[in-house]
């Protein structure tokens, strides 16, 4: 039985919500380097498809990259915290 790495799922939940909000994987690079991301554009592409392995921070940097494009974009009603409380200052 294989083990799933722990990036395994974010890679595939992070390239599910960029397909949703349409962001091409352009766009998500071009975000993802103007906040510090340390890797290029082919390395993001890899890994969205699942074909490397990133570091923790290069993979919660592309995260935070979509969830900002993704709240541009879609300006959806975000997760509530436990507190009943959104993002968006609910």
């Amino acid at each position: 039985m294989d083990e799933k790495t722990p990036g395994q799922d974010q890679y595939a939940l992070t390239y599910d919500a960029m397909k949703r909000a349409n962001i091409s994987p352009g766009e998500l690079w071009l975000h993802y380097f103007s906040m510090g991301g340390g890797v290029d554009e082919y390395e993001v592409n890899a890994y969205l498809h699942g074909l490397i392995e990133l570091p923790d921070h290069e993979r919660d940097c592309i995260a935070q990259a979509v969830n900002e494009l993704f709240d541009d974009l879609c300006r959806e009603q975000g997760a509530p915290y436990s507190s009943g409380h959104t993002r968006h200052g609910d």
